[in-house]
């Protein structure tokens, strides 16, 4: 095979020639945009590496932010849980006073209407004793009781206290009877007046048919006696005393 040296030589100077233009005119152009390229990607890349750790960060910040709203979360379920059994404690509390404070003023009411019925049986009882007593003492009115009565009021105005006569004796005197006194009772009256006071005192005598039977002085708003009335009076007074003091065996 023969070898056509002058091809080769040309094929080989075109190829240097190309060699020498791609040089000049290509390889530093490719060369730079390779390196552009080059430069362009590791940018990107080191940009992408950037963000790659600001998302790791970012998604630090949310997990940790999660966490937090999970902590805070439990923490409002935990408050909110106290303070809900605060409220059902206090609402309890509140609504068993309110049972005690009912129960109480049940209790109170029920005591003041027995307290006020035991007083009204109390007070029926008593009206009827005194009428029962008032009807006993008209039925022993006759002249022994009359002539008791007036002995009694004898022995009265001879042992009561002095300054107490001698106030009687100051004013008016009006000495009430159920009958008619005799004319020596009278005088045994004006005279233990007079001895009493130490110088005569008129005394004017009335009958009062309604007393049934007793005798009585009246003068300067004071009263010596003894007369059923004046029995009643203080039997009265005496039984209003006692239930006054309300004895616990009965209200209790």
């Amino acid at each position: 095979m023969l070898i056509d040296w002058f091809t080769l030589v040309a094929q080989m100077v075109n190829f240097l020639v190309l060699v020498w233009l791609l040089k000049r005119f290509l390889w530093g152009k490719l060369i730079k945009a390779i390196d552009d390229r080059e430069n362009g990607i590791e940018t990107r890349l080191a940009e992408a590496a950037e963000k790659n750790r600001g998302a790791e960060k970012r998604i630090e910040e949310v997990n940790s932010r999660a966490a937090d709203l999970v902590r805070e979360r439990n923490e409002v379920l935990a408050r909110t849980q106290r303070e809900a059994e605060e409220v059902r404690l206090e609402l309890t509390q509140r609504a068993r006073d309110e049972v005690r404070g009912q129960e109480a003023k049940w209790r109170e009411d029920l005591e003041r209407e027995k307290a006020a019925f035991l007083d009204e049986v109390r007070r029926r009882m008593a009206a009827e004793i005194l009428a029962v007593v008032r009807r006993a003492l008209a039925d022993l009115a006759c002249a022994d009781v009359q002539h008791c009565a007036v002995e009694m009021f004898l022995e009265k105005l001879q042992t009561a206290d002095l300054s107490t006569v001698r106030d009687l004796a100051a004013g008016h005197i009006a000495v009430l009877s159920a009958a008619e006194l005799l004319p020596e009772t009278r005088a045994r009256i004006e005279s233990v007046l007079g001895a009493r006071v130490g110088k005569p005192v008129p005394v004017e005598f009335d009958c009062r048919p309604a007393m049934s039977w007793g005798i009585e002085l009246r003068s300067n708003g004071q009263r010596i006696g003894w007369t059923p009335e004046t029995y009643l009076e203080s039997l009265d007074d005496n039984l209003q005393k006692a239930l006054q003091a309300r004895p616990k065996a009965l209200v209790g």
